[in-house]
C-alpha cells in the first residue's frame, strides 16, 4: 500500500493561485498573462459585471457551508448562469475552498457531461466567485425531498448512471492525478433541463497522484487528511482512520443510491429509524426490499420497479456501503452494474426476458471511460426533457415479472452482485 500526501503539483498550483490573488489588484501586464496561463480557457469577470449579471445579488438560489449561489444572465442573449460566492465572513476557509474547487476542475483531462462545467471566475473586489452553467432542475435532493412530482424509477436509474460516470471521470479520467470528491451527496448533484446530472461542490476535494504500477489500483493509494464531508454520507472507515481513498467516494455514492430508491434522507430525526444506511442495509439482509422503496413510486396498488431490478439495485447499494473499503466495488464496476440494472428494468417494461447470454455483447459496447477515449457528448437520448410526470412509465402488478423468473449464472453475479 502506498501512502501519499497532497501531491506536490497540487501544492504548487495552490501557491500559484495565492500569488495570483496577491498580485491581481496591481493589474500589471505580467499578472494578466499569468492568469491566462492558468485560466485561459475561462472567462474572467469583474465584480461590477457580476453585480450587473445578478441584479446586485437579488436572485439567491442556494446557500450553505461557506458559499451562496446566485442566478444571473450574461451576454446579449441573456444566457443563464450561476455565480457561486465564497463568503467573506470566513476569509481563510472560503479562499481555501475556492482554490481547491478551481484546482480540481482545472485538473480534469476532458470536459465531461456529468461534471458541472466551469464558465469563469471573479477575483476582483472582496469576494471570490466561480461561474457555472445554470441548472434549472435544481439538485437531486430537491427532486427527491422537496418537489410534489416524484421522479419515475427509470429516470432515477438514469440519473444514478450519470453520477457514476462523472465519478469515474474524477477517479480515472486524468492520467496524472486522481480526484477524490469527498462530498458526494444528493445536494451536490445538479440537474439540467434534460435531467442530465452534474456533479458539483468541489470545495473539499483532494488530488493524489495516479499509480505508476500496473499492479496497483488507485483505491490502494490513500491520503491522510482531516475528515471532511457531510454527516450521513461520510465513509465510516475514513471517519475513523482519517485516510481517504476513491472507495470513500463509492461509499458516499452508495448512500445516494439508497436515498434514491427510498426517498429518505440519510439522517432524519423525525423517523424512528433516524439513520438511513443501517435501516436500508437491514432491509436488504432480511430480503424486505419493498419496505425501503419510496411509496411515491406506487400508484393504485401498482409499482414501477421490476422486482429483479430492485434486487440487483439493492445489492449494489449494499456493496457500495460496506464498512470495509477494500470490499466495495470500484466506480467502473458500479457503472457497469447500473447499466445492466437499467437493462433489467427496460426488459421488464417491454415484457422481454433478460438473457444472460447478452452480457458479453453489452459489456463490450459500453462507452470507454472518460479520458480514455472520446469525451462524452452533451447528449443523452434516454433523458427526456419536461417534468417527471411527462414521462410515460408503465406500471405493473407487484411481483408479476411478466416473463419467466430470472436466474443468473455465477458469472452473471459477478456483474449484478451476489444474491442476499
Amino acid at each position: 500500500m502506498v501512502t501519499s500526501k497532497l501531491p506536490q503539483s497540487g501544492k504548487q498550483l495552490k501557491k500559484a493561485f495565492s500569488k495570483l490573488f496577491c498580485l491581481w489588484r496591481k493589474r500589471t501586464k505580467s499578472n494578466i498573462n499569468f492568469a491566462r496561463e492558468r485560466l485561459g480557457l475561462y472567462r474572467r469577470f469583474t465584480f461590477k459585471e457580476v453585480q450587473a449579471a445578478t441584479g446586485n445579488f437579488r436572485f439567491k438560489i442556494a446557500s450553505g457551508g461557506y458559499s451562496d449561489v446566485f442566478k444571473g444572465c450574461i451576454g446579449e442573449d441573456e444566457y443563464p448562469v450561476a455565480f457561486r460566492r465564497f463568503n467573506k465572513s470566513e476569509r481563510r476557509r472560503d479562499e481555501e475552498e475556492f482554490l481547491t474547487e478551481m484546482e480540481s476542475l482545472l485538473n480534469l483531462h476532458h470536459p465531461h457531461i456529468n461534471i458541472i462545467p466551469l464558465i469563469g471566475y471573479c477575483l476582483d473586489g472582496p469576494d471570490r466567485f466561480s461561474v457555472y452553467e445554470y441548472m434549472p432542475r435544481g439538485t437531486l435532493s430537491d427532486q427527491l425531498h422537496s418537489m410534489n412530482d416524484s421522479l419515475p424509477w427509470k429516470l432515477r436509474l438514469e440519473i444514478c448512471i450519470g453520477v457514476a460516470r462523472g465519478l469515474e471521470c474524477l477517479h480515472t479520467g486524468n492520467p496524472v492525478n486522481v480526484i477524490i470528491h469527498r462530498n458526494i451527496k444528493s445536494s451536490n448533484i445538479l440537474l439540467n433541463q434534460n435531467w442530465v446530472p452534474k456533479i458539483s461542490g468541489f470545495g473539499i476535494s483532494i488530488l493524489m497522484p495516479t499509480t505508476t504500477s500496473l499492479f496497483e489500483e488507485a483505491a490502494d493509494i490513500h491520503v491522510s487528511t482531516g475528515v471532511a464531508g457531510t454527516i450521513g454520507y461520510i465513509d465510516p472507515e475514513y471517519l475513523t482512520s482519517g485516510q481517504v481513498t476513491t472507495k470513500s467516494d463509492v461509499y458516499s455514492f452508495g448512500v445516494v443510491l439508497f436515498e434514491v430508491v427510498s426517498g429518505r434522507k440519510p439522517w432524519d430525526i423525525a423517523r424512528t429509524e433516524m439513520q438511513l444506511i443501517p435501516w436500508a442495509r437491514k432491509c436488504v439482509e432480511v430480503k424486505r426490499l419493498y419496505e425501503m422503496t419510496d411509496p411515491r413510486l406506487e400508484g393504485r396498488d401498482k409499482i414501477a420497479v421490476a422486482p429483479a431490478c430492485l434486487k440487483a439495485y439493492a445489492n449494489l447499494a449494499y456493496d457500495c456501503t460496506n464498512e470495509r473499503g477494500n470490499e466495495r466495488p470500484s466506480i467502473a464496476a458500479v457503472v457497469k452494474r447500473l447499466q445492466l440494472i437499467l437493462l433489467l428494468q427496460e426488459c421488464f417494461e417491454a415484457h422481454v426476458p433478460f438473457s444472460p447470454s447478452w452480457l458479453h455483447s453489452i459489456s463490450i459496447s459500453i462507452a470507454p471511460p472518460p479520458g480514455r477515449g472520446q469525451p462524452f457528448e452533451e447528449t443523452q437520448d434516454s433523458m427526456s426533457a419536461g417534468s417527471p410526470s411527462d414521462r410515460s412509465e408503465p406500471l405493473v402488478e407487484m411481483g408479476d415479472l411478466g416473463y419467466p423468473n430470472l436466474e443468473f449464472t455465477d458469472s452473471d453475479y459477478e456483474i449484478l452482485g451476489p444474491g442476499r
